[in-house]
């Protein structure tokens, strides 16, 4: 066999293998990060390149991870998390917030099963008694 036979034979059976497989989404880890805004003093979230991100939008599975930068936070989301998220133990007590102390992160995951949902949550910053601008409120999309 040439060359280029055997080339565009083992692309083939890659290429088959390969859309066999399914992969709908591969998983993310999104990044963000809460701090007050040099220019304009206001809290926003923002990503690791410094743009604001007042609407995060995720798929099921992603990892999602909010950094408080500066001081201690309190996360508040519409609803119980629970048939959104998975997380650490002991956390959302209440099932809808959860306070985060200064330069920590909280960690949520999006469940396989979470419904298909926009969430506006709520971030208050304990030393500057605000809350956080985003997309007013800022936004978590699940699709």
């Amino acid at each position: 066999m040439n060359n280029k036979l055997i080339i565009t034979l083992t692309l083939i059976l890659l290429l088959g293998t390969t859309a066999s497989l399914g992969v709908e989404h591969l998983i993310a880890t999104i990044n963000v990060k809460i701090q007050k805004d040099n220019q304009d003093n206001i809290w926003r979230v923002k990503d690791n390149q410094g743009q604001n991100k007042g609407t995060i939008v995720s798929s099921r599975n992603d990892k999602i991870n909010w950094q408080t930068i500066g001081s201690e936070m309190v996360f508040t989301f519409p609803e119980e998390i629970d048939g959104y998220f998975t997380y650490e133990q002991g956390l959302f007590e209440d099932g809808r917030s959860q306070r985060v102390e200064a330069n920590k992160k909280l960690r949520l995951t999006v469940r396989e099963n979470a419904p298909q949902d926009t969430l506006e949550y709520t971030v208050y910053v304990v030393a500057a008694d605000t809350f956080v601008v985003g997309d007013s409120p800022p936004k978590l999309i699940i699709r």
